[in-house]
């Protein structure tokens, strides 16, 4: 975090751009295009693309035709050059790191991080190799994933997950949560907060119970951060999500000096 006013005669810091419309939104977030049909479903608080979420103002770019079907299916691929142009566009309007707010966007790491000069990391799923290694000998990672059946090796590995850790990672889908499923994969219906926390929660015992091993949570889900809260609650487990990777590089952008006793 920078104090002002500026000294006279001292240099602004290297990635302050030149004639941008605003400033003060360092994180750019990559969004799906949203589904046509009826019902009102908001981004609550809690969720990457609401901006009440973070610490800090955010920048929001929503990629032209991505939306649900697209980014799960084959011809995903087919809007990598799309994704890359919002992503340079969030750049060149002033954002210093660039996220998603969906964690299939995985499949796009390797080409926006080679197109921009700023950190990306478009899902949540890249924290898995580090959550593992913390681990305790002898305890999983249970990995929450919108479609179990939506997630490649390809992604897997775009987030840097290896094959040695494999045994340690469970990755769950919530394909099966009906209520989940319904106003996430294929959008229909307005929102009904408590009726998908149950779900998402009952869902989440249940691989406990398959799983007693599991040491902790990682919600790959851009949508499931309102959740965290009860699922840690239902749990008794670390549970980790979106605002846990954000939030981690927002401290290394806005560090602020110690004050204590000695």
């Amino acid at each position: 975090m920078t104090d002002f006013p500026r000294a006279p005669g001292k240099r602004w810091p290297s990635w302050i751009r030149p004639r941008l419309a605003f400033h003060g939104a360092p994180v750019g977030i990559l969004m799906l295009d949203r589904m046509p049909g009826p019902g009102l479903r908001p981004y609550i608080p809690g969720d990457a693309g609401n901006a009440t979420t973070w610490s800090v103002p955010v920048r929001y770019k929503t990629v032209p035709g991505l939306n649900n079907t697209c980014i799960f299916g084959a011809d995903g691929e087919e809007k990598t050059s799309t994704v890359i142009a919002a992503a340079k566009e969030l750049v060149r309007e002033g954002a210093r790191v660039i996220t998603a707010g969906c964690g299939y966007f995985i499949r796009y790491q390797e080409a926006v991080r080679a197109a921009v000069d700023v950190p990306v990391f478009l899902s949540s799923l890249v924290l898995t190799p580090f959550l593992e290694q913390v681990l305790p000998q002898g305890k999983a990672l249970g990995v929450i994933v919108a479609s179990k059946a939506a997630l490649s090796q390809d992604m897997l590995k775009a987030a840097g997950v290896r094959p040695e850790i494999s045994d340690r990672v469970v990755v769950f889908g919530l394909d099966d949560a009906p209520v989940f499923a319904g106003f996430f994969l294929e959008p229909y219906g307005d929102l009904d907060v408590e009726a998908v926390q149950a779900d998402v929660v009952n869902a989440i015992l249940t691989l406990q119970k398959d799983r007693p091993d599991i040491g902790m949570l990682l919600l790959e889900c851009g949508g499931l951060g309102p959740y965290a809260a009860a699922v840690q609650e239902a749990t008794d487990l670390p549970v980790f999500d979106y605002t846990s990777m954000v939030e981690f590089f927002v401290g290394g952008l806005t560090r602020k000096p110690f004050t204590g006793l000695l």
